[in-house]
């Protein structure tokens, strides 16, 4: 009989990625709770989301075999108390949380790999002398003013001077709340150490800035055993924060990724995560030859799964499904239809209102031309950029480009071509 495995906030386009697993037909895939509620809501219930969640489990008509997801926070806080309450397995709610907020994160961190982790401060953002009480502890202009608990880059400001604190501690302050008041519920489920007690869940981190090649490693622990499987770069707009694209696989040297797993390893191991996918974020500044943590996620990146198909022949989806009936995972290796792949996006600097944006046949006309390209389009005639959910801080997001190719040169070169054939018109 197939096991049947909840994924909190099920969508479309990773399940069309999950069922090219040869394994798939080994599982039913159901889904748990509407995406829209779980990644677009304007306000969320942490505890009423669990409520709605077990009342689904329990009224389904069939044994619940697996509970997991790709999605960051709530559904990244919902999936170890939903396996740990019918018997599953996953990660501690208290794993993920050491490694999801971003001050408790950076503290096992600096207990671990203290070398590798930027100077850094926790700080109230309603507290009228938060900005005096950040640069006497250490971190000094420019620095990036984040939530403890966020969503990509949302609300995050790169402050180079005090002219900047206003405008950004007054947006900070009028919508930290949509994320900080349910990981506050999250946080009374576990037993903190009074440090990060002391600062909860609504709540901020002021930390040095870090830069150079930007990367992202995609592992697994089983049974208290970590393994990483893959390296993705993450290349940025130039002179912005803004990513352009994802791609696998890496090109940076093997030796800074083979350290930068061990480093990975060790903080996971700190947090104490078993069953679990991690994705580990990391800066390499060739100039100066050192190594920076940026964060550790506790799922694996969504935004990955199809580049590993491309490449590797199979969707990382795998250690996750595999990790939910407690089995280690066999990944493939370079066994994909392609050497490269890549996921761009498709962003506009600009808010405007979409009076069109790109049609199926625009869309069919490019998987015709570059076959297995794979493209989600967010947008629809009449929307506003600016309401559309969770924009990053500097730009909006109108789309995603999965490709393949023979090198990173035809890589861009195909994407290119690609914008050409996605035509938006958009109202300024």
């Amino acid at each position: 009989m197939p096991r049947n495995v909840f994924v909190i906030a099920l969508d479309e386009f990773n399940k069309g990625t999950m069922e090219t697993l040869p394994e798939y037909r080994r599982y039913a895939v159901h889904s748990l709770l509407p995406k829209d509620e779980v990644l677009k809501a304007e306000e969320y219930d942490y505890e009423d989301l669990l409520a709605q969640a077990n009342q689904t489990l329990r009224e389904f008509d069939g044994t619940v075999d697996g509970v997991v997801t790709w999605w960051d926070f709530p559904s990244s806080g919902l999936a170890p108390v939903l396996s740990e309450h019918w018997d599953l397995y996953g990660p501690s709610l208290r794993s993920v949380v050491i490694l999801e907020h971003k001050y408790w994160s950076r503290l096992a961190q600096r207990a671990v790999a203290g070398e590798h982790v930027p100077a850094f401060a926790a700080f109230d953002p309603f507290d009228e002398d938060a900005l005096e009480a950040i640069t006497n502890s250490g971190v000094y202009y420019p620095f990036w003013l984040k939530p403890v608990k966020s969503v990509g880059s949302y609300l995050g400001f790169r402050i180079d001077g005090p002219e900047d604190w206003e405008p950004a501690i007054t947006t900070m302050r009028e919508e930290i709340a949509q994320f900080g008041d349910p990981f506050d519920q999250a946080l009374a489920r576990v037993d903190l150490p009074p440090d990060v007690e002391a600062v909860g869940g609504v709540a901020c981190l002021a930390e040095g800035i870090i830069g150079g090649w930007q990367c992202t490693l995609e592992g697994y622990v089983s049974h208290g055993e970590a393994h990483v499987y893959g390296t993705v770069d993450s290349l940025r707009m130039p002179g912005v924060s803004t990513f352009r694209c994802y791609q696998y696989p890496s090109q940076l040297p093997i030796p800074i990724q083979r350290r930068m797993e061990q480093i990975a390893k060790d903080v996971v191991g700190q947090a104490e995560l078993d069953h679990c996918c991690f994705n580990a974020e990391f800066f390499y500044d060739q100039e100066q030859g050192q190594i920076w943590i940026l964060e550790i996620n506790t799922r694996l990146s969504q935004s990955h799964c199809d580049l590993f198909a491309k490449v590797d022949g199979a969707s990382s989806q795998r250690a996750m499904l595999s990790l939910s009936q407690g089995r280690s995972p066999r990944m493939l290796h370079r066994q994909g239809e392609f050497n490269v792949a890549g996921k761009y996006f498709l962003r506009t600097t600009e808010d405007g209102v979409v009076r069109s944006a790109p049609s199926q046949q625009d869309l069919d006309a490019v998987v015709e031309r570059f076959p297995g390209t794979r493209i989600e389009i967010d947008p629809v005639v009449g929307d506003r950029l600016s309401e559309m959910a969770v924009q990053e801080t500097y730009s909006f997001e109108l789309g995603r480009v999965f490709i393949g190719a023979d090198d990173h040169e035809q890589l861009d070169e195909r994407f290119e071509q690609i914008t050409q054939m996605l035509p938006f018109d958009i109202e300024r």
